[in-house]
């Protein structure tokens, strides 16, 4: 099977880490899999076997291109009208051409290749990314995500929130996969004692949707009452001006560091403030890796393997801290074996397969 991921430019960010390791797992399974991405673009920014082509506005380039990189002139029509063109060049030569973005899904859905190759993978409802700042451009971008998803597309969406969501009507749902040999459990599991401190683990962002401002506000009123309570942001990205002698910023570099983050404290919070029941790498990540997880509800935690609290409440979350820490260790060794049971269907190698069945049972 060949496989073709038309992108803008690599990031870093979730929905790329996805890609490249599938990729990765569908090259190992025997697949030809190339990324086309702009000209300008740097290298993938996690690492992937695949193949990457670069095209310019005129369409593909040729594999010994010099590179180049982009410039403040640079706008959104030359990088899609040069993909459009290269997919009408190459993409009648691969079974699968798998748009992966909602601006992704209009030159994949325009090019001349033949509409049963086509697939949309759809790993958020992004027009919601797009609410801020107020505008005109803001507004052109959510029409034009809600647009992608009335396109004649197969639809691949990553949780079963996302198959009836708003604007979204999607055929099936594969999750996101982890890697289970780097997120993989913690010898001893936490715990807890009167005079033991305990660390608070969340990932830093700086957009209110992501609910950092809820943990370090949790954490406030913990550490008012508590001396045992500590936080540790990973990547930072703290409020100007916030600060606290308990609260450390760790920078982890790769995969690797990022799990022994999540071994490397007690509790994980990730209370994020929409699209809940989707998936979320955090809530994941930290699940595999034996760490009690609060969170507002992101799948695949539950009342039984995690702890759920509402959005936009600090209170609850200081309440569910307490409430782990206070936990009998038999039960709560129940709920992380729980929590680790089902990370089970996420493991990449099952992931990656349930894509290659989707695409082998596709209809010419």
């Amino acid at each position: 099977m060949r496989i073709l991921i038309p992108v803008s430019t690599f990031e870093r960010a979730g929905g790329f880490r996805v890609l490249s390791e599938l990729a990765t797992r569908w090259r190992a399974a025997g697949c030809d899999v190339d990324f086309a991405v702009d000209h300008r673009s740097g290298p993938p920014c996690f690492p992937t076997t695949a193949r990457v082509l670069r095209f310019d506005k005129h369409g593909l380039l040729p594999e010994d291109a010099p590179p180049a990189t982009f410039g403040s002139g640079i706008n959104a029509g030359s990088i899609y009208l040069g993909m459009w063109r290269a997919l009408n060049a190459i993409g009648d030569d691969y079974d699968v051409i798998l748009a992966n973005h909602s601006f992704t899904a209009h030159p994949v859905h325009f090019s001349r290749a033949a509409a049963w190759r086509k697939v949309y993978y759809i790993q958020a409802y992004e027009p919601e990314h797009y609410e801020q700042p107020p505008g005109l451009r803001s507004a052109l971008l959510r029409a034009a995500s809600r647009w992608s998803y009335r396109l004649p597309l197969e639809r691949i969406v990553n949780s079963p929130l996302y198959l009836h969501y708003r604007e979204i009507r999607a055929q099936r749902w594969i999750p996101p996969g982890i890697d289970e040999t780097l997120y993989r459990r913690r010898d001893v599991l936490p715990v807890f004692g009167p005079d033991r401190p305990y660390w608070i683990g969340t990932i830093g962002r700086r957009e209110a949707i992501k609910g950092t401002a809820d943990v370090l506000a949790a954490f406030e009123r913990l550490a008012a009452d508590d001396p045992r309570a500590h936080l540790r942001v990973a990547f930072g990205n703290l409020p100007e001006g916030w600060s606290h002698p308990r609260c450390e910023v760790t920078m982890p570099a790769g995969d690797a560091e990022l799990a022994s983050f999540y071994r490397g404290v007690d509790i994980l919070a990730a209370p994020g403030r929409y699209q809940l029941g989707a998936c979320h790498y955090p809530v994941m990540e930290a699940m595999a890796s034996g760490t009690p997880v609060v969170t507002t509800g992101y799948m695949p935690a539950d009342r039984d393997n995690a702890w759920i609290v509402p959005v936009k409440s600090p209170d609850s979350i200081a309440a569910a801290v307490r409430d782990i820490v206070g936990q009998d260790p038999a039960a709560l060794r129940a709920r992380l074996d729980r929590a680790h049971a089902a990370m089970g269907r996420f493991a990449w190698p099952r992931v990656a397969e349930a894509f290659l069945e989707a695409f082998r049972t596709r209809a010419r």
